[in-house]
């Protein structure tokens, strides 16, 4: 067996593409290179064909040697319409999740449902509800959370334990926060007294209460999702990247063009022109209530114009 011969068995049930083949031939370049380095240090041919082909058997090893941009490249071409389908210890965290959250309403609905009529009005029964459903919902989500950062998928890299679990807190704070709000306002009629100098005084006690949950749970949260996402890496895989890139391009290409740019203006010009003129006569006809939806229609068109202009654009 020769060197080519050697390279190409490695490849052995793939597709052919034009990626793998240049992939291919860099590989039988860096093999032979090989060769003749041991060659040169007098091994004999043979030994040294052995001896270079069990350093290149494993490809992966070759990052330090060959084009990683090109490998990652090749194999993302050769694999990217293969489903990464999730192992069985993921799957069975989703399903107990998944478990926990449905178990939290049923919980819920079994202590609310009672309650109808007599204690629901008061905010017993809604109280209630809120309060079995918070720990299971924060835990359900932040489950979630950190399996679903911590899977590979086809387009993007997951990331790594520690920092998805810090995602998790996030989303958890969040969660905790939206649930304990409702929580603590119809705890606050159920201490509403008959005079309604009481009632005021429990209301404004739960609004006071809302705003510290806010400031002590759901702002920490957001600023540490906000963080987080400020701070994170690019995870799209390179056939994601050459994509958007593409897009980019064409898109750069297509506004450069100052005919394009123009005809675009002119279209947006017009199509604002007669949205604002449509919405003061129909405000007129039936009223300001409802013509503000002209907007939405002419939001749509223009999107509709861009595209087709996207569209005829040289690619």
């Amino acid at each position: 067996m020769n060197a080519k011969e050697f390279v190409d068995s490695l490849f052995k049930g793939y597709e052919e593409t034009s990626a793998l083949s240049d992939f291919k031939e860099e590989l039988l370049g860096n093999l032979n290179a090989k060769i003749e380095n041991l060659e040169k240090k007098g091994m004999d041919a043979k030994t040294a064909f052995e001896k270079a082909s069990l350093e290149l058997g494993d490809v992966s090893a070759l990052a330090d040697d060959l084009s990683l941009k090109k490998r990652k490249e090749v194999f993302e071409e050769v694999y990217m319409d293969i489903r990464n389908f999730m192992n069985p210890g993921r799957v069975i965290g989703y399903v107990i999740f998944g478990i926990i959250a449905v178990f939290g309403v049923i919980s819920a609905l079994t202590i609310f449902l009672p309650m109808q009529g007599i204690f629901t009005l008061s905010g017993w029964g809604i109280t209630s509800a809120f309060a079995v459903m918070l720990p299971f919902f924060t835990a359900a989500i932040c489950g979630f959370t950190w399996l679903g950062l911590t899977q590979e998928t086809a387009s993007s890299y997951p990331v790594s334990g520690k920092r998805a679990a810090w995602y998790a807190v996030g989303a958890g704070l969040i969660c905790f926060g939206l649930f304990a709000i409702p929580l603590i306002y119809f705890s606050g009629k159920i201490t509403g007294g008959v005079y309604s100098r009481e009632i005021n005084t429990a209301g404004i006690e739960s609004i006071a209460a809302i705003i510290s949950v806010t400031a002590a749970l759901i702002l920490p949260g957001t600023g540490l999702l906000v963080f987080l996402g400020l701070t994170e890496k690019d995870r799209l895989k390179q056939w994601v990247k050459d994509q958007r890139d593409k897009a980019v391009k064409r898109e750069m290409e297509m506004w450069s063009d100052s005919a394009t740019a123009a005809r675009f203006g002119m279209f947006s010009g017009a199509i604002w022109i007669f949205a604002i003129g449509f919405f003061i006569l129909l405000g007129f006809l039936i009223g300001f209530k409802f013509s503000w939806l002209v907007f939405i229609f002419a939001v749509a068109v223009q999107l509709l114009v861009q595209g087709l202009m996207s569209k005829r654009s040289p690619a």
